[in-house]
């Protein structure tokens, strides 16, 4: 018999997804996408979901009284040591391109990095600030971890231990979840939390299939936005940090005509890194021998799929690789750099009321 072709569907990228509401008296609990390139932090304040942000980077630069002068006119966030003013979050970017450097950055593929001896210090500092202290002790946070590469040797145990030191010396109670689940519970609440979620975030790429809230396939791949700058920065001989400022500000991946180097240079990458993720997507599903009652409900978010033309890259390469389940939809979360930390508070504000009911 001919095995029947696999299609996609239907694509709607104003799909309607659902926003969990949350009573006024089911305040605590507070959600954290301790990403690559930024660190979300998230909470209820009243009947509204409060978001924070900062861009995890810094930048050292010798100590000089007027340099700290404008930092501290500028409201950039700074630590003196060992004789260097080192500048974080935004200003690190900002300073980097004024200075023509790439900043550092304390995590490297979704995890701490090795390679930076001033990772801890700067992490738990840009934390905290996201974060704020807690509303009572032992306040539940869920915080994001990628889930097991499958392309790359590391773990995550490291990265999730030092993360949970620092949540829990703020006086937290800190518990892990893998990112893409943190999408499926921000975005598919209607579809009982089922279907594909899938962070396209700075330093990995994040994806989980879950049945009923349930994870049944989850792995992440080491590549995302930082593997796309650095590939654009290698051919157009550019420091990371100014592809990093253009790609946010300027990239629109439906222009096909007259593109600048830097354009033509990012969309060729961003087309490789859609068919790489795709190929494992393909084969991690097929391998899972899983049976799916209806057709497979697709949301992405992410930082790296906020440029416009990306649902479209995204949609064409799905229905080239013929995955083993039929698609429905494929869609956008409404808040692609939030949707991470909100599914967190989503399960923390969960955990508290489990608490407080018993």
């Amino acid at each position: 018999m001919k095995k029947k072709k696999k299609t996609v569907k239907r694509t709607s990228q104003k799909r309607r997804v659902s926003e969990t509401r949350i009573s006024s008296s089911q305040q605590l609990g507070k959600g954290l996408d301790v990403g690559t390139a930024f660190i979300y932090a998230t909470e209820k304040v009243g009947d509204d979901v409060a978001f924070k942000v900062e861009r995890d980077a810094f930048m050292e630069i010798p100590y000089s009284d007027h340099l700290k002068t404008i930092f501290e006119r500028d409201n950039v966030r700074y630590i003196e040591k060992d004789g260097q003013l080192y500048a974080i979050g935004n200003g690190a970017l900002r300073f980097a391109n004024l200075f023509q450097r790439s900043v550092r950055r304390p995590m490297e593929r979704g995890v701490m990095s090795p390679k930076e001896k001033e990772a801890l210090p700067i992490m738990k500092l840009i934390i905290e600030n996201v974060l704020g202290r807690p509303r009572h002790a032992g306040e539940i946070v869920y915080f994001s971890i990628p889930a097991t590469p499958i392309d790359a040797d590391f773990d995550v145990l490291y990265h999730q231990h030092i993360i949970t030191s620092f949540l829990s010396g703020l006086g937290y109670t800190p518990k892990p979840i893998h990112e893409g689940l943190a999408v499926i519970y921000a975005e598919l609440a209607e579809e009982n939390f089922t279907g594909l979620g899938i962070s396209f975030g700075g330093g990995m790429t994040n994806v989980c299939l879950a049945n009923l809230s349930v994870p049944v396939v989850s792995f992440s791949i080491a590549r995302g936005g930082d593997w796309i700058d650095q590939q654009v920065a290698r051919v157009v001989d550019l420091p990371v940090s100014a592809v990093t400022a253009w790609k946010e500000t300027n990239l629109d991946l439906d222009k096909k005509e007259n593109l600048s180097r830097i354009e033509q240079a990012l969309s060729i990458y961003y087309d490789a890194l859609l068919d790489y993720v795709m190929n494992h997507l393909k084969q991690e599903l097929s391998e899972s021998a899983m049976h799916l009652e209806k057709p497979l409900i697709v949301v992405v978010a992410g930082g790296t799929a906020k440029p416009r033309g990306f649902l479209k890259k995204f949609q064409e390469t799905i229905t080239r690789a013929q995955l083993p389940f039929e698609v429905e939809s494929v869609s956008l979360a409404p808040q692609l750099l939030h949707s991470v930390s909100k599914g967190a508070l989503i399960a923390a504000i969960a955990d508290e009321t489990k608490k407080n009911a018993t």
